[in-house]
C-alpha cells in the first residue's frame, strides 16, 4: 500500500537542501576571494652609494645637470645639446659636471666629475638617463620595493 507523503515534510527537506547548498556555495566563494586578494606595500626606496632614499611620499622627482666653469660660473646643462657642451669645453677646457635627482626637497647626487671631452660627458649623461629610467620603473611597478643603483 502506498502512503501519501505529507507536503510539509517535502518542503521542509527541500528547504534544508537549499540552505546546505547555499552554505557550501558561500564557503567556496569566500575561499576564492581570499586567495586572490593581494595587498602591496608601497614603501619604495632607492639605495645608492650607501645611502637609502625613501620615495614613498615623494610628489615630484626632478633631474638636475649643472656645469661649473673655470671662471666659477655655473650653467644649466639639463637640456644642453652636443654643440653647447662642446662650446663650453672649447672655451674653458674642463667643466665640473654635477648630475643629481631631486626627490621633492631631498637631493641624491648621482655623478660629479670634471670632463674635458664631450665623450666623457656623453657617457655620464647616458648613465644618468638610465638611472632615471630605473627609478621610473621602480615607481611604476606595484610589486617592486627597492632599487639598488650602481
Amino acid at each position: 500500500m502506498f502512503k501519501a507523503a505529507n507536503s510539509s515534510q517535502v518542503l521542509h527537506g527541500l528547504g534544508r537542501t537549499l540552505i546546505l547548498a547555499a552554505a557550501v556555495w558561500s564557503v567556496l566563494l569566500l575561499a576564492g576571494c581570499a586567495g586572490s586578494t593581494n595587498v602591496y606595500n608601497n614603501d619604495k626606496t632607492v639605495v645608492y652609494n650607501g645611502a637609502t632614499y625613501n620615495l614613498s611620499n615623494v610628489k615630484q622627482i626632478k633631474s638636475k645637470i649643472s656645469g661649473k666653469l673655470s671662471d666659477t660660473n655655473t650653467v644649466d646643462l639639463l637640456n644642453a645639446d652636443k654643440k653647447q657642451v662642446e662650446a663650453y669645453l672649447k672655451d674653458y677646457q674642463t667643466i665640473y659636471v654635477r648630475m643629481a635627482f631631486n626627490f621633492d626637497e631631498q637631493e641624491m647626487l648621482y655623478r660629479a666629475s670634471s670632463v674635458s671631452e664631450y665623450s666623457d660627458y656623453s657617457k655620464m649623461q647616458s648613465s644618468f638617463e638610465d638611472a632615471g629610467k630605473q627609478i621610473n620603473d621602480l615607481l611604476a611597478d606595484k610589486k617592486k620595493l627597492q632599487l639598488k643603483l650602481k
